[in-house]
């Protein structure tokens, strides 16, 4: 089971790293609208995404990710070998 197999462990997980509030994250915020987001802390969130599942993000696939569910199942998607 993937570190992140649950949605609301990945929210926890980005209020921590992202030094926000719990209850700041839910599954449809726009991750670039959330409140510390920028370029140096995305580049922390896919390091810390690495280090915690080993899945090793690209700035692209960030990118490609509008909400926070979209980036938990893309993570949930590379730990099952489906994407």
């Amino acid at each position: 089971m993937s570190k992140f197999a649950l949605l609301t462990d990945f929210i926890d997980f980005l209020e921590s790293e992202l030094l926000l509030s719990k209850g700041e994250v839910h599954a449809t915020a726009e991750i670039r609208s959330l409140r510390t987001w920028g370029s140096l802390n995305a580049l922390i969130v896919i390091s810390r995404i690495n280090d915690e599942t080993s899945i090793l993000l690209t700035a692209g696939d960030l990118a490609a990710c509008k909400t926070v569910a979209d980036l938990h199942q893309l993570i949930v998607s590379r730990s099952n070998g489906t994407y």
